[in-house]
This record gives structure tokens, C-alpha cells and sequence, in this order.
């Protein structure tokens, strides 16, 4: 089962989903964290995060990229709620990594829709192995989808929306913050 939560930031979308994990008969609580941790602030927002869910019952998996492992590394995954924080994170890190960084810059369409296909897959493999998926993304208010911005940001913003599109399809739930 995939639930989404969706809405801009600091919309309280975060605390919305890790409220829903609570309840059910599920014997884990997993939160996938797929901040990328390069540089001293990105290391204090780690900490924030961490301090937030302290008490909550949830183990973290910092897992940047490839989430389809995460299963791997959980006890009864087909029994353990799962959320993953954030789609929007998701898609810059696998848009920056080697394999896509060239094909999307210069592939057009084709590559656009292969990409898509692949970050909605990973999310789909992950929903199939674990009891509860909770999905958490971002939508950005762009006044036209990354009109004025530069064009790897434009390119971010209208993938991200591709996938939340996809993502709105295939949930069984959908909660807009």
C-alpha cells in the first residue's frame, strides 16, 4: 500500500506522515531519509531531523538513492510501516548520478520518460516488499514550472512533478498539505 503526503515546504507534510505510521499491526517503523549528507549544514539538518523523530519509534536508513535495497536491511519488511522522506531529494540525487546526469542534459523526451519510469519503479519495488509505504514529497510553486530559472533547475522541477503526477496515480491515498 502507498499513501502519499504532498505540499510545498514547511507545510507540515513530514509530521503529518509520521503521524500516519502510527497504529496498524506492524512490528517496525522505518524511516528512509534520503537527504544526501555533503557539508556541515546538510550534517545539522541530519541532527535536526534525527532530534525530531527522537522517541517515535522509528529506525533511519540513510539511503540517498538506490531505496529498493532498504528491505534488505529491515526485520519482516513485508510487516513494518515504512516512510520515505523525501521524493523531492530522491529525484535530485538519481538525476545527479553519472548514469543520468548525461542522458537527461541532452536526451529529451525519451530520456525524461526512462528516468520517470526508473524513480517510480524504485518506489514501486520498495512499496511491494514492505507492509505500509508512506511516500512524502515537495511541490514547488514555480509560477509556470521553473519559467526564469536555470535550465538543470527547470529540468529538476518539471521531473519532480512528473514523478508526483505518476505517484498521485498509483497511491491508494493522497493527503495535500
Amino acid at each position: 500500500m502507498i499513501t502519499l503526503v504532498i505540499g510545498g515546504p514547511d507545510s507540515g507534510k513530514s509530521a503529518f506522515a509520521e503521524s500516519l505510521a502510527d497504529g496498524g499491526d506492524y512490528i517496525g517503523k522505518y524511516y528512509i531519509a534520503t537527504m544526501k549528507v555533503t557539508d556541515a549544514d546538510a550534517r545539522a539538518r541530519r541532527e535536526k531531523h534525527l532530534a525530531m523523530r527522537e522517541g517515535k519509534g522509528f529506525e533511519t536508513l540513510e539511503i540517498p538513492y538506490y531505496i529498493d535495497v532498504a528491505p534488505e536491511l529491515m526485520r519482516s519488511p513485508k510487516r513494518c510501516v515504512v516512510l520515505l522522506e523525501c521524493v523531492a531529494n530522491l529525484v535530485g540525487n538519481v538525476m545527479h548520478e553519472d548514469e543520468w546526469k548525461d542522458r537527461l542534459c541532452g536526451g529529451g523526451k525519451e530520456a525524461a520518460d526512462d528516468f520517470l519510469s526508473h524513480v517510480v519503479r524504485l518506489i514501486t519495488d520498495l512499496a511491494g516488499a514492505v507492509g505500509h509505504l508512506i511516500v512524502v514529497s515537495s511541490e514547488y510553486d514555480t509560477g509556470g514550472r521553473g519559467e526564469g530559472a536555470d535550465a538543470e533547475t527547470a529540468l529538476y522541477v518539471e521531473l519532480l512533478h512528473a514523478v508526483n503526477m505518476r505517484l498521485r496515480r498509483i497511491a491508494e491515498k493522497v493527503y495535500e498539505r
